[in-house]
């Protein structure tokens, strides 16, 4: 069950804490605040134990580049956007950026990581992924 907090009285702002633990701010309805975001090693074998998160039970590598995110607590619908970046310590690696390869569900977000040369996109392991959530 959430609790809603009203943080001052009529101005429409509202902070949100479910039984897991996540916590919401909303604005009128509109969360604002991020729902889950990871940063951890992409060269590192499965199961990957993230550097630092929040609302992520763990991080599946899939393949080269390819990795499942799974949230320790749903999201309320799989409408929520996402945003991501990847660096590496050598310079070849070029235009590094993740996206999303399947769909989106409440419950995990699977994202690549890949660098282009040219019109070639190739799947990449990079030492940093940033990944962070939001929605509502």
């Amino acid at each position: 069950m959430a609790t809603i907090l009203n943080a001052v009285s009529g101005t429409g702002l509202t902070q949100t804490a479910d039984g897991s633990g996540v916590m919401k701010v909303q604005s009128n309805g509109v969360t604002t605040n991020a729902l889950a975001w990871v940063n951890f090693n992409g060269t590192s074998a499965t199961p990957i134990t993230p550097r630092a998160n929040y609302n992520i039970s763990s991080v599946t590598k899939n393949g080269t580049g390819d990795y499942t995110l799974n949230f320790t607590s749903a999201l309320s619908d799989a409408n929520y956007t996402f945003a991501g970046g990847a660096t590496g310590t050598s310079s070849w690696y070029g235009v590094v950026s993740c996206t999303v390869i399947t769909n989106q569900t409440a419950t995990a977000l699977r994202v690549i990581v890949w660098t282009a040369s040219g019109s070639t996109q190739s799947a990449i392991n990079v030492d940093a992924v940033n990944v962070v959530v939001f929605g509502n």
